[in-house]
């Protein structure tokens, strides 16, 4: 396996990146503390060591000694203490080729008839010599007639300066120890860090592979916690898949129930009539069953398809700007029939009620939940009907007069198929209340259900205000 696609070897690499730019910025940090340090040693003792070789000169000028003379006597002093000395003629007083502050004499012999910049405040100055080196230096008034032009010069006693590129190379051994040991440091600790990690990311993985094949199984909980927290989202989601699954079985087992018993019907039927077991007046009979119980099929279908397009999105809706109220109206005018038979009246209550959606589903959807409400009310009851606009929705309750929900089918009765019990006497597939919600839900509303404060069971349908 690429160790680059490994936790473990990504952190290692990680740690080991840390290491080399700490250790890179460490060093030049420290090279440029340990150079403004060095240049302010090297000022420090190029004063004490000027002093001595500028009186040793002075003295000997004043002998009669001449200037050559008297740095040729000090030589092995000056190279032992790695500097130089210069005499070097006065900046205010132009020789004849105008040469200013002209270096005189040399003890490193590489300067002579140079130029030598003038000291700044502090008294000190640097130049750099024909090979490249930069050299500090300070310097002291000398008098002698062996100079020439009126007899003033300087004594200059002058040092290399420290070199960020020596300071460096001398830091390299040290840093590369430091990078080493680092190196190791690294990877004991990328090796735990990884092990940590990867453990529970293991077990997460066995956990997965075995919910392939058993959905009931969860993974554990354990590690960092960006680990629980996806070991916990993978077992929301497979209590979803698993929920999913039962709920789809119990759809399957639901249809297939819903659909035997019109399929034996006309299985019954059909056959009566082929064998001829079904005569006379019995054959159209039969025939009547047939048909009604196709149509039953018919409508079931229709109701299933048209609850997953919904669900899916896959259906196109229209977007007028209609009238929740008309529709309501259209809605008891469609049940009025079926509500005389059953001996149920409307109570409507409504304002303006302006609404953006599909003026045929959202009729559906009102008939739909009527329809229930006429189906649970007992003989003589009042369906009652209000509807109001609030914050930016529309809502229209819904209130039968039956016997109320049976806790917990708050949201059962809006699943396909289910039917209360208290409607089974005049209930049809189960779909009114699931369809409704289906719609609802395209138009970006819903609808929840609660038992009246006065008895009975009320669904309040909320549905986007128009602008």
């Amino acid at each position: 396996m690429d160790p680059l696609r490994s936790i473990a070897g990504r952190l290692f690499l990680s740690y080991l990146a840390v290491v080399a730019v700490g250790l890179l910025v460490a060093g030049l940090a420290i090279g440029g503390l340990l150079l403004k340090y060095e240049n302010d040693v090297t000022r420090i003792r190029l004063q004490e060591l000027a002093a001595p070789f500028q009186t040793a000169i002075q003295t000997a000028v004043r002998n009669g000694v001449q200037p050559r003379d008297a740095i040729a006597s000090l030589e092995e002093q000056v190279q032992a203490a790695n500097a130089r000395v210069l005499i070097v003629s006065p900046g205010n007083n132009p020789t004849p080729n105008n040469a200013q502050r002209r270096v005189l004499l040399d003890s490193g012999a590489t300067m002579l008839n140079a130029r030598l910049p003038v000291v700044d405040a502090t008294g000190i100055g640097q130049f750099t010599d024909q090979d490249g080196e930069v050299w500090i230096f300070v310097q002291q008034q000398l008098r002698t007639a062996a100079l020439g032009a009126g007899g003033q010069g300087f004594i200059v006693v002058a040092r290399p300066r420290a070199v960020f590129a020596d300071v460096i190379r001398a830091l390299l051994p040290s840093l590369v120890i430091a990078g080493i040991i680092a190196a190791g440091f690294a990877l004991v600790v990328a090796g735990l860090l990884a092990r940590t990690i990867t453990s529970p990311l293991r077990r997460l993985v066995g956990g997965v592979r075995a919910f392939a094949s058993d959905q009931t199984a969860r993974v554990p909980l354990a590690g960092p916690t960006e680990v629980q927290a996806l070991g916990g989202a993978f077992n929301e989601m497979a209590g979803e898949i698993e929920r999913a699954r039962a709920s789809e079985q119990a759809f399957l087992a639901d249809i297939s129930h819903e659909l035997r018993t019109p399929l034996t019907s006309i299985h019954g039927f059909a056959q009566a009539i082929a064998e001829g077991e079904a005569r006379g007046d019995g054959v159209p009979r039969a025939a009547e069953v047939i048909q009604r119980e196709a149509r039953r099929l018919v409508r079931m279908v229709e109701g299933l398809l048209q609850v997953a397009k919904l669900e899916a999105g896959v259906q196109r809706l229209a977007h007028e700007q209609v009238a929740a109220t008309d529709l309501l109206r259209g809605a008891v005018a469609a049940l009025d029939v079926q509500a005389r038979e059953a001996g149920v009246s409307f109570d409507v209550q409504a304002g303006v009620l302006p609404v953006v959606g599909d003026p045929d589903r959202l009729s559906q959807l009102f008939i739909n939940v009527l329809d229930n409400a006429v189906k649970h009310s007992p003989r003589g009851a009042i369906v009652h009907v209000n509807g109001e606009r609030l914050a930016g929705e529309i809502v229209v309750r819904v209130r039968d007069q039956g016997t109320g929900l049976p806790p917990g089918t708050e949201r059962k009765l809006f699943a396909r198929f289910w039917r209360g019990d208290n409607a089974a006497a005049r209930a049809g597939a189960g779909l009114g209340l699931a369809i409704a919600q289906a719609i609802a839900q395209a138009h970006g509303g819903s609808i929840d259900a609660r038992n009246a404060p006065g008895g009975g069971a009320e669904f309040a349908i909320h549905l986007p205000a128009a602008t």
